[in-house]
């Protein structure tokens, strides 16, 4: 039986069969007793007919083969040659249909540029000779590139050629430009059928360091949506670890804090925009150990006569009040913010969020206002609170050392401790004088 080189790089450029379409083919082989179809090889290597080929080898069914004619004689040339092959088949997706065509595009470029090289080359060439004879016009004896030396719009060829939106191919091209030594093997994902190619444009979008370890778990059976969110969670807590400054110093008398809840049998699916698709959520024993700058609990950086301000959902409020008397304080009352959109909710349709005052030791306000206890304001983006909310607290408590938790950003005249400041490299203290970023100003 003839000998067949098997190229790893030529196999990987090949969709796999459905199961069923291998065990038909392997069938109708089986019972022929031979393969209708020789194989095709390009200098010896197999560049059509691996399923059959596999099938002849087992079952030991002799099979004939042809070389192919390419275009060119190099391997971008075959595989060009087999992109093309492969296009013409009926059962393909488009997702992969659009990453060998993407492929195809690249490499026709690519002979493209080659070959108006080569006719610039041979154009100089005459248009030195022609400068030797006068009676000759050098415009007469210049020859220029093929498409009067407009580049060929390949991608609108190709697309129509074979029948596939030119907006996946822009989608696969994308992954090119993101992903750039990776693409190649989020390609082969996308051809051997392990995800799609809005899935694969996840995968592109991650950071470098990241992103081959998430493509390697992902090659290896992980869900797609799993893995990206778990590397964007890794990446975004070893930069959290990396900027992390040093530890709080002293007492507060003002703590405001929001938690990164987590939502403990809640549907966490990603379309309900539930935090932990955003962040690392902590469960109430870790919040109520929770050490902001892994040295000393809350209860020991409240002042013994303080106030807390804390953020709750609704469907957390139970849950809530141990967590604040583990921090050292007792529940006194409440503002709610009508966010105005309604989200949804498991008995009503959701469309508020609650502040909770409580007090350690005796801390009523410095100054006797009363705000309404609703306040309205749409919702920005996720988890973002109202800005007002810190000049209520400016305004009732106007003196003391303020700390924020969970903190989104810096503000003047506060100290914050939370992961987006670290990112942000805002305040974190706050009476810094030299920030990387602007802080939010105390009206």
């Amino acid at each position: 039986m003839q000998h067949i080189i098997i190229d790893p790089e030529f196999k990987a450029s090949i969709p796999p069969l459905r199961p069923e379409e291998y065990a038909q083919l392997e069938s109708n082989i089986v019972s022929d007793r031979r393969c209708r179809d020789p194989l095709c090889l390009w200098k010896g290597i197999l560049v059509d007919g691996h399923n059959r080929y596999e099938i002849c080898q087992k079952h030991g069914i002799g099979f004939d083969t042809v070389e192919i004619d390419c275009a060119g004689d190099s391997r971008e040339h075959a595989l060009a040659w087999m992109e093309e092959h492969q296009l013409g088949r009926r059962n393909i997706s488009d997702d992969v249909r659009a990453v060998l065509a993407k492929r195809l595009m690249k490499r026709l470029s690519a002979f493209a540029m080659q070959e108006q090289r080569r006719e610039a080359g041979k154009a100089s060439g005459e248009a030195r000779k022609a400068k030797s004879n006068e009676s000759e016009t050098s415009s007469d004896s210049l020859k220029k590139p093929n498409n009067n030396g407009r580049k060929k719009d390949t991608r609108a060829e190709v697309s129509k050629k074979q029948n596939i939106s030119e907006w996946k191919l822009r989608t696969a091209r994308g992954i090119d430009k993101k992903a750039k030594d990776d693409a190649k093997a989020i390609d082969n994902l996308v051809i051997t059928g392990k995800i799609t190619l809005n899935e694969a444009k996840k995968l592109a979008a991650l950071s470098e360091e990241i992103r081959p370890e998430t493509i390697k778990a992902v090659d290896g059976g992980a869900d797609v949506r799993v893995a990206v969110r778990r590397a964007k969670k890794e990446g975004y807590n070893a930069r959290i670890a990396a900027t992390k400054p040093k530890p709080l110093e002293g007492t507060y008398r003002i703590i405001y804090a929001d938690p990164c809840w987590k939502y403990h049998g809640l549907n966490q699916a990603d379309e309900y925009g539930h935090a932990e698709a955003h962040y690392d959520c902590l469960d109430d024993n870790q919040l109520m150990e929770f050490k902001p700058d892994d040295k000393r609990p809350i209860k020991e950086l409240a002042d013994d006569n303080s106030v807390l301000f804390m953020w709750v959902t609704t469907p957390l409020l139970e849950r809530c009040f141990p967590i604040i008397n583990a921090w050292g304080f007792k529940y006194k009352a409440n503002f709610v913010w009508d966010k105005e959109d309604h989200v949804m909710g498991f008995y009503n349709s959701v469309r508020h969020e609650h502040l909770l005052i409580a007090t350690r030791g005796s801390c009523t306000p410095d100054v006797i206002k009363l705000y309404d206890s609703v306040f309205k304001e749409k919702r920005a983006e996720h988890s973002k609170k109202p800005t007002e909310f810190y000049k209520i607290i400016e305004t009732l408590y106007d003196h003391g050392r303020k700390l924020e938790l969970f903190a989104r950003s810096g503000r003047k005249g506060w100290d914050s401790v939370g992961n987006e400041v670290y990112l942000k490299g805002a305040a974190w203290h706050g009476d810094a004088q030299t920030l990387d970023v602007p802080l939010q100003e105390a009206a």
